[in-house]
């Protein structure tokens, strides 16, 4: 069990507990369901709380209509409760607030045990409802932040990137060696999946801050995933290691060992330009195939630039966003 999950074992049990206790101080009957409906509302995260809080609302409100024409009309018996429970479940399916069937039925039934439709009883359930659901928002307000666990997935991401550069830049003099980066390819795309979600998680926790950022910048290192599939792909057909190709192979090897800032890619970008030149300059193939390999080679280079196009413009998102973010956060 992580402390995430301990955490809200702990909020989830005082919250429901302390919602009972309050329900009790006020003299309402049925004080438990106060506390059921605290742990109904309480969400994994602060935006889907208050969506969820709002459909329960609106499914009180209904439940309160519906009993009292159910009750009222037909009385209180089996019939009633089975019309009853037949409008709330339908107009719940159509207006997509199924979560919130349960405590309607449980609200209803207090009235037909009771027999009552009196003011008395229906303030009783008013009182178990906010009661419940205002100590469900209030405990799910407070949400341990999961910036660390963003910051550290961006650094493992940008790790692994720069491994799989590296690899790269072995398999284009080794050709033989090719299956190396398909294990490497497996975790980039799962560390991309676990930043993802943290990202997702963050945003759903932040009502005020805007945290989008934390998207966008997932959006970007997946382009260099596709990049780097595409570059894996491309060095998968070197059928041999012309001389141009130990540049490259150089080349990619200093980007993964490189710190990388705005300024860095700039410098770096300004190198494979005249890494390019060079190679235009130089002459022509003598054979067919060493025409293939060095088109795939020119290739490669197409793809470099993009990628560090795109690791400068990741950089510039992380310089405007994160470490402000950060420093606001601290």
């Amino acid at each position: 069990m992580n402390k995430t999950d301990a955490f809200k074992i702990i909020k989830l049990s005082l919250g429901s507990s302390l919602a009972i206790f309050i329900a009790n101080l006020f003299n309402l009957h049925y004080s438990t369901v106060a506390g059921v409906i605290t742990l109904l509302v309480v969400k994994d995260t602060k935006k889907e709380t208050l969506k969820g809080a709002l459909g329960k609302l609106l499914g009180f409100v209904l439940c309160t209509a519906y009993s009292y024409a159910c009750f009222t009309l037909l009385g209180y018996n089996l019939l009633s409760f089975s019309i009853y429970t037949l409008l709330i479940i339908g107009t719940c399916f159509v207006l997509n607030i199924r979560y919130v069937i349960a405590m309607c039925v449980v609200i209803a039934s207090h009235y037909l045990l009771q027999e009552s439709m009196s003011y008395e009883w229906i303030l009783n359930e008013s009182g178990l409802f906010l009661i419940g659901a205002s100590i469900g928002i209030i405990i799910n307000m407070f949400m341990p932040s999961n910036i660390k666990n963003i910051y550290m997935g961006q650094e493992k991401l940008q790790e692994e990137v720069s491994l799989i550069l590296l690899n790269i830049s072995y398999i284009i003099t080794n050709p033989n060696m090719k299956t190396i980066l398909e294990n490497k390819l497996d975790t980039l795309n799962t560390l991309i999946d676990n930043s993802t979600s943290h990202a997702y998680e963050n945003i759903n926790n932040n009502l005020l801050s805007d945290t989008k950022f934390f998207l966008e910048h997932m959006e970007i290192i997946k382009n260099q995933r596709d990049i780097l599939y595409n570059l894996y792909e491309l060095t998968s057909e070197l059928s041999y290691v012309p001389k141009q190709a130990y540049v490259i192979s150089n080349f990619i090897n200093k980007i993964g060992n490189t710190s990388f800032n705005a300024e860095t890619g700039s410098s770096l970008l300004s190198e494979l330009d005249r890494i390019s030149k060079n190679m235009k300059d130089q002459p022509l193939p003598k054979n067919r195939d060493e025409f293939e390999n060095r088109a795939i080679l020119f290739l490669c280079l197409v793809e470099i630039r993009k990628l560090l196009v795109n690791r400068i413009n990741a950089q510039y998102l992380r310089d405007n966003n994160y470490y402000k973010y950060n420093l606001y956060c601290a």
